[in-house]
């Protein structure tokens, strides 16, 4: 079939779902088959992997010391594109598409919870020969990241969250600080939940998710909208949602004891501020802690703002290996 080497990305999208849906209005979207996606968007630096009976979709570039990149809600590995391009030059680096986005295949269990995620980072990097490595998460995968950090301490030299998720749920409409009028519209569907998925639901949350708008480009907008419209993608994302358990993340985020750099963007319209110090407060156990805020950054800073925070993760790596006595704080007595 040679229709995902003539068509444009959206045309793709959405000549497969009139083909799926002929003569009348969708009513789902979400019919895409993994196989018709993954023949459009893996590259050549695609790889695949079966990490416990789960087709995995990852990148695995550079060669040293090992850096994970974790992904977040409506993202994929490609949102990695700019990191991986300046830190491969100095360390391996490993990404992966999370079960329920990207190109990787469903958890056959159902099993979409966080506990689970982590099982299936210990597993992928096993497979792939990773022993020790620092781990690097931004939004949800951020709280992936700092709970495969906090309950792996033997094997994470290093932690790096980019607007993390776990202290904060998200900000309201009224504190969000004048947006534009793209940054202010609604999707019109859940991304999570609503069986119809278009691109301008799409656009709607790039829009919120990134400061410079012009980034949300068709190419974005195109490959976002053809994961979210894979079949079995609405019952995945249901499922972890309904999974998802918050705890007691200052208590967690206690135990983490490898040293930790936060990454904060100013002009986030998914969280405060002030939950990056929040971060830093709750790892009174880490080694040490840094923060960095980019005022000009939204959500997706790896995005927004890719050259200025890649340097800054690639400073954070060097200096792990250049204050190789760096040590725990001791546990804080109760």
């Amino acid at each position: 079939m040679k229709l995902n080497r003539l068509l444009p990305p959206a045309a793709l999208a959405l000549s497969l779902i009139g083909a799926a849906l002929p003569g009348h209005a969708a009513e789902t979207t979400r019919v895409l088959t993994r196989e018709s996606v993954i023949a459009r968007y893996a590259d050549a630096q695609s790889r695949f992997i079966d990490v416990d009976g789960v087709d995995v979709h990852y990148k695995d570039e550079g060669s040293g010391p090992v850096l994970l990149l974790v992904h977040g809600t409506l993202g994929d590995l490609s949102d990695w594109d700019a990191w991986a391009a300046v830190l491969s030059r100095h360390y391996r680096v490993l990404r992966l598409d999370l079960p329920a986005f990207g190109l990787t295949g469903p958890l056959r269990s159902g099993n979409y919870s966080v506990d689970r995620w982590l099982s299936l980072v210990d597993a992928f990097m096993d497979r792939l020969g990773a022993e020790r490595f620092a781990i690097a998460g931004t939004s949800y995968g951020g709280l992936v990241a700092f709970r495969y950090a906090a309950t792996r301490t033997d094997r994470v030299t290093g932690l790096i969250l980019a607007n993390s998720a776990g202290i904060q749920t998200g900000k309201g409409p009224s504190e969000v600080e004048k947006p534009s009028a793209k940054a202010r519209k609604i999707p019109d569907a859940s991304v999570f939940s609503s069986p119809v998925i278009t691109a301008d639901d799409i656009e709607a949350n790039l829009y919120h998710l990134l400061a410079d708008e012009a980034l949300v480009t068709p190419e974005r907008v195109a490959r976002k909208l053809a994961y979210a419209n894979m079949r079995g993608r609405g019952e995945e994302a249901i499922a972890g949602r309904t999974l998802y358990e918050r705890g007691d993340p200052q208590r967690v985020l206690a135990h983490v004891r490898a040293p930790a750099l936060v990454l904060w963007g100013a002009a986030n319209r998914a969280l405060n501020i002030e939950t990056a110090q929040a971060f830093a407060d709750a790892m009174k156990n880490a080694c040490r802690v840094d923060v960095r805020i980019y005022p000009e950054a939204g959500h997706m800073l790896m995005v927004d703002t890719a050259a200025r925070s890649a340097a800054d993760v690639q400073a954070f790596l060097a200096s792990l290996a250049a204050a190789p006595a760096c040590r725990a704080r001791p546990a804080a007595q109760p």
